[in-house]
Order: structure tokens, then sequence, then C-alpha cells
């Protein structure tokens, strides 16, 4: 399994810069297996961060975190 938390938390610490953006958008494609657009629980089990705080991230509670959710946790 590949532990992307170090990954996950060096880009929350890129806020301030123009490269967040990018590096938001290629974690979250990484995580996005099925290319869907939006990560189910079993694809945020490879981040231990997201998959302890599955819950919390999926704002609307449908068992998906969109993009923006994603984004909005990482801020």
């Amino acid at each position: 399994m590949k532990i992307l938390t170090p990954l996950c938390l060096c880009i929350s610490l890129l806020l301030s810069f123009n490269s967040f953006a990018i590096d938001v958008e290629a974690t979250f494609a990484e995580l996005d297996k099925d290319n869907n657009g939006t990560l189910s629980e079993a694809e945020a089990s490879e981040d231990a961060v997201l998959h302890e705080s599955f819950e919390q991230i999926d704002k609307d509670q449908n068992g998906q975190i969109s993009f923006a959710e994603f984004k909005q946790f990482l801020q």
C-alpha cells in the first residue's frame, strides 16, 4: 500500500505558493484510481489521514470526496 500522507502534508504547506493548485490536482488524480472525479473510501484508504478523516472531509455525506472537498481539507 502506498502511503501519501507525507505528500499531502507537504502540499498543505504550499498554500502560499502558485504551485499549490497543480500539486493538489496531481495528488487528487493519483488517488482517483477510477478517474471518476471523486475519491471513494477505498481510494481514500491509500492515505491514512484521508481514510481516518473521510466522514469529516465528505461534507455532503454522499460517500465520495469531491475535488472541492479534498482541496478544502488541505487548506
